[in-house]
């Protein structure tokens, strides 16, 4: 029975010793881990070896929207954290809110395998109510650096914007420093990953791609040409702007019924002048002239400041020109009077020529906005 009572001693002795030790250890880690520079540390680390789910764990999801593990993983891969091969932490503030939260920020480079920094961006960790054992301050990463704030995408005026097929709110247009008929929305969250952006105008081509939100902007004015329709509509509205310009030649007066030269009228009327002299030139009778082989050529649209904001392109326009002329001279043949007998004989004259017509687009509609035209016959 004593040797029974001294084996229990030693043994409980030993269990003892044995918890101590281990809750030392345990004591001893969690003291480790109870700072803020640990959290971050073990966080950063964790995202450089793309250990997604332990990184997921680590997230305070208690101040932004909250991500799934999905979103989570796909604005990593879009971050690309995994690339780096190190990165360095530094201490930014130390600071309070008014409800005695506190918090830590940090400022992260990550650099490549030759230790160049790729990039930079600012983590906070926040201090958490449930501490470890019950004894030991607990940390955890913010989930906001997984988030683009306030991106800013800059459209043509009245284009349509939709993100994953829910158009953009009209409350994110802003009006500072926005270019000329440009609207310019400041999104307020974007989750980094595979976002959908559709982008349609009635004079331009849509876009439909995904979004890299990690720009922290993107400006789609130069990446929509215009519309075949559009650029129908302005080859129609240049033929017609021929014809009228002629017309008003051979009538000798502005001839515009359909208002096309308002915009440029000052220069469609020195045109017409000199088209006037051009086809009734002493000698010779003004039959008619036909236009025929239209051509257009578009640059890229142009966004203005002028007419609230137009959108203009230099359209130019080469077309074959047939002139028809009665022309009398002198025959050989002389009459009674001394003078000489007259013939007259039709004459045709042909050519290319070519406008270079300013179409803006703006009320809905294209207008004629400046015109330089060759005078014919050439």
């Amino acid at each position: 029975m004593k040797v029974f009572k001294r084996v229990l001693i030693k043994l409980l002795l030993l269990l003892l010793v044995i918890g101590i030790s281990g809750g030392g250890a345990a004591c001893y880690q969690a003291s480790r881990q109870s700072t803020a520079d640990y959290a971050m540390d073990h966080y950063l680390a964790l995202l450089i070896d793309n250990s997604v789910d332990k990184a997921y764990s680590s997230l305070d999801q208690s101040e932004a929207q909250e991500l799934t593990k999905a979103e989570y993983e796909g604005a990593l891969e879009a971050k690309k954290y995994s690339l780096y091969a190190s990165y360095q932490m530094k201490e930014a503030e130390k600071r309070r809110d008014n409800n005695g939260n506190e918090y830590v920020d940090y400022d992260v480079t990550f650099q490549n395998a030759a230790g160049e920094e790729q990039a930079s961006e600012r983590f906070t960790v926040k201090k958490q109510s449930a501490q470890i054992m019950g004894l030991f301050d607990r940390w955890k990463v913010l989930s906001e650096h997984c988030m683009v704030k306030n991106f800013l995408l800059t459209v043509p005026d009245g284009s349509e914007v939709y993100l994953d097929a829910d158009q953009a709110d009209a409350s994110w247009l802003v009006t500072e420093d926005v270019p000329a008929s440009c609207d310019r929305y400041q999104i307020p969250t974007l989750i980094p990953g595979k976002i959908s952006l559709v982008i349609r105008h009635p004079a331009l081509e849509s876009v439909n791609t995904t979004l890299d939100a990690t720009t922290g902007s993107a400006d789609y004015t130069d990446k929509m040409p215009l519309k075949e329709d559009a650029k129908s509509a302005c080859t129609e509205l240049g033929v017609k702007l021929l014809k009228t310009v002629y017309v008003s030649a051979v009538k000798n007066q502005t001839n515009d019924p359909d208002k096309l030269l308002a915009e440029c009228q000052k220069q469609a009327n020195s045109l017409i002048k000199k088209q006037t002299e051009s086809f009734l030139v002493d000698g010779t009778d003004f039959k008619n002239v036909a236009i025929s082989n239209f051509a257009a050529q578009f640059g890229n649209p142009v966004f203005t400041e002028e007419k609230n904001g137009a959108i203009t392109t230099e359209m130019t326009f080469s077309y074959h020109y047939v002139v028809r002329e009665d022309v009398t001279t002198d025959t050989d043949e002389m009459l009674e009077d001394g003078t000489y007998a007259q013939q007259t004989t039709t004459q045709e004259q042909s050519g290319d020529a070519t406008a270079k017509l300013t179409m803006a687009y703006y009320e809905d509609a294209w207008h004629i906005d400046a015109m330089q035209m060759d005078v014919i016959p050439k």
